[in-house]
């Protein structure tokens, strides 16, 4: 058998297994799942299986009619494989987001044009003629391409040329879970331009032989083999990869040695500089521990609160990552912020407790002088009930009745005051730590005491609660503290009260407790209503001891406003 042979019956078959595997491909992927993406691709498949089709019955037929439909056929094919190509491409990498509709409509309304043409060829427009040449064991037909064929080859380049810088600017941006599967791509389409250049400038196999039908098939099945062993046609990869960049939420895929395989900004922002294949204990060795108690505890959530940042509570949400074989290749961690839901559990919580105070004041602190007066009430009855009424003991009764109903006004003062300064403050106004803390001096009895301001930060606040709790820690430390100096400062979350007076058990809730007073005629509300403005604000308050030994209140979780206020 000569090489002549040989070579037109390996030709034969691959061309043969090219239309089976195109259409047998298009059928797949059209059957495989209801997205843009897999109908781009299995029309693709489609139009190559025409093309191929048509080039085996060029191959097979004998010279005649039907071999010469076969020749207008192939370059159909070849027209409409163009357009399609186009529109996978597109929708592959995303960008048929920002370029018209109106483009890939107008390359398959060129294709339908030039198909026309090139059927009804007026003036051999197109084809000018075919001439036919014994090709091993067949006579293979050939084309003299027409004046009008040059214009629509142009296009045609211009056109799978732009396919083919939309696919490099695609891998430079993907992250590296697609920018693999687009580099595949990239090179079987660059091999089959490869080919077609070699057929245009003359050098093939055999004078009248083009295998660009193979090798479209060819960048069919490695476009196929791409798609589907990174199981693209479930998820496209440009929107996976744009959800995963631009999502708030922080987000890092680690491998199983907590090596960073990718992260988006919003991680950066909350861990430091995060770098690809790095380990993560080197930039964050706090969250890569966290994180690898996740892993190991088998926990799919918990909290994280970063270190060295103000104060946000995340919540810890990993997920493994396994291949086909169920073999763990990594995990996907996103932080997704709770701080505001912490915040209003704390309210809840407060909310809870203060019920719970004002149910025991109900039940026990007025309980008391109601019975109280009651008793008296009664004792100022019998005193004058009678032939010879008492009244002295009337009146004595008298006045310890409404010592007891002074009492009850005054518990119950107390509870509208705490109801109402337990109240969120919603609609806040930026106001100055420094004016603020003046002019409740100027309103608080505050006796020989001095009054340092150091703070210069500006908060969202409502200024006459505010002011209240300045007033109340003011003239807690001149009643109780034993204090000469007091201090207004600036911490990195919030600012501090502190004096020089006797001080508090910084270990010791009970201050802030409602009731509690270290003096037998005090109310027992002035620290309580502070922390409840407090955490009103959204901010939380703690007790401590000054740089002097006395009584420090720390105010953490404030947003600092750096502007002065209206």
């Amino acid at each position: 058998m000569s090489d002549a042979v040989t070579l037109s019956v390996i030709i034969s078959v691959l061309v043969g297994l090219a239309v089976m595997l195109n259409f047998g491909l298009a059928g797949f992927a059209w059957r495989r799942i209801d997205h843009p993406v897999s109908d781009a691709f299995a029309r693709l498949l489609a139009a190559y299986g025409v093309w191929t089709g048509c080039y085996l019955g060029m191959i097979l037929g004998p010279e005649g009619p039907l071999t010469r439909a076969a020749v207008v056929g192939q370059g159909i094919g070849a027209a409409f494989s163009v357009a399609a190509w186009f529109t996978f491409v597109i929708k592959y990498t995303g960008d048929s987001e920002w370029i018209p509709a109106i483009v890939p409509r107008g390359l398959w309304a060129w294709a339908a044009g030039y198909s026309i043409l090139r059927i009804i060829n007026p003036s051999n427009l197109i084809i000018e003629d075919i001439v036919f040449d014994s090709f091993g064991l067949f006579v293979l037909p050939a084309e003299v391409y027409g004046p009008g064929l040059l214009s629509q080859y142009v296009v045609a380049v211009i056109v799978v040329v732009s396919a083919f810088a939309l696919l490099v600017r695609f891998i430079r941006q993907a992250q590296s879970l697609y920018r693999y599967q687009a580099v595949i791509i990239l090179l079987a389409i660059a091999a089959n331009m490869g080919g077609t250049l070699l057929f245009t400038l003359g050098i093939q196999l055999h004078p009248q032989l083009d295998i660009t039908p193979v090798l479209t098939t060819a960048q069919g099945i490695a476009v196929w083999v791409a798609l589907y062993r990174y199981d693209f046609l479930q998820s496209a990869p440009v929107a996976a990869d744009r959800f995963f960049r631009e999502m708030s939420d922080p987000a890092v895929i680690v491998d199983e040695e907590l090596g960073i395989i990718e992260h988006n900004a919003a991680a950066t922002a909350i861990l430091g500089d995060l770098t690809s294949r790095s380990a993560l204990t080197d930039t964050d060795a706090a969250f890569a521990a966290r994180l690898e108690t996740a892993i190991t505890g088998d926990e799919t959530a918990d909290e994280f609160t970063p270190d060295g940042r103000p104060e946000r509570t995340y919540d810890l949400e990993v997920t493994r990552v396994t291949d086909q074989f169920g073999i763990t290749q990594g995990y996907v961690v996103v932080l997704r912020d709770i701080t505001d839901r912490k915040q209003r559990q704390r309210q809840l919580e407060e909310q809870n407790k203060r019920l719970e105070e004002f149910a025991d004041v109900v039940s026990h602190d007025l309980r008391n002088p109601l019975g109280t007066a009651k008793g008296w009430a009664k004792a100022a009855d019998d005193a004058l009930d009678g032939e010879e009424p008492d009244l002295a003991t009337a009146q004595m009764a008298l006045d310890h009745a409404t010592e007891s109903h002074d009492r009850m006004e005054e518990l119950i003062e107390m509870l509208l005051t705490m109801a109402k300064q337990g109240q969120t403050v919603s609609d806040p106004e930026l106001v100055s730590l420094a004016d603020v803390a003046d002019e409740a001096w100027e309103t608080a009895d505050t006796g020989e005491m001095t009054l340092i301001v150091e703070a210069d930060r500006t908060v969202a606040a409502d200024p006459p609660r505010l002011q209240q709790a300045f007033e109340n820690l003011f003239r807690n430390a001149n009643d109780h503290g034993g204090a000469s100096t007091i201090r207004v400062n600036d911490t990195p979350d919030g600012f501090a009260i502190e004096d020089d007076g006797d001080g508090l058990d910084a270990d010791d809730e009970s201050p802030f407790a409602f009731g509690y007073s270290t003096n037998e005629e005090g109310t027992g509300i002035g620290l309580a209503v502070v922390k409840r403005i407090i955490n009103a604000h959204g901010w939380r308050i703690a007790v401590g001891e000054s740089d002097e030994d006395g009584a420090r209140f720390e105010i953490t979780g404030v947003a600092d406003r750096r502007q002065q206020p209206a």
